[in-house]
């Protein structure tokens, strides 16, 4: 079941640009990791009241295996709104519920250091099942079961 929203990602053209553009007109404070960077992305988050805005930008073009999704999202669609972030009580739980229900679970795992540091486990729900917006099911304080 979901329990919260995690984080809203906004994807960007030019993340340091953009982390000073949030930091000036918000006055929100990144995370102390800063920009992130991981397989196929950049990535910083600002906390903001129990949940985060994250800042996405792909390092790598449209035809990647890891981080071309969000290439190819940013060449068709610009910058925006692309991710959601749910707070799941039971991520095994819920990937068998959605997958009865005939959702596409992209992948599972655990994803750079954003994820080690918040302790979550991750699974995606392809954005064609939901409208357009890649959902991240997050689950707090457990290890990846085989």
């Amino acid at each position: 079941m979901v329990t919260k929203v995690s984080f809203i990602g906004i994807l960007v053209r030019d993340i340091e640009e953009a982390q000073a553009h949030f930091i000036r007109v918000f006055g929100l404070k990144p995370w102390d990791l800063g920009i992130v960077e991981m397989p196929g992305v950049k990535a910083v988050m600002f906390p903001l009241g129990g949940c985060a805005i994250e800042l996405l930008q792909p390092t790598v073009g449209p035809d990647a295996p890891v981080g071309g999704d969000l290439a190819r999202r940013l060449e068709k669609y610009g910058e925006g709104v692309s991710r959601l972030g749910l707070w799941v009580d039971n991520l095994d739980e819920e990937i068998v519920r959605l997958k009865k229900k005939g959702f596409t679970i992209v992948d599972t795992g655990e994803y750079g250091k954003i994820g080690e540091d918040m302790g979550a486990r991750m699974a995606f729900i392809h954005p064609k099942a939901t409208h357009g917006v890649l959902v991240e099911l997050d689950e707090e304080g457990q290890s990846i079961s085989t």
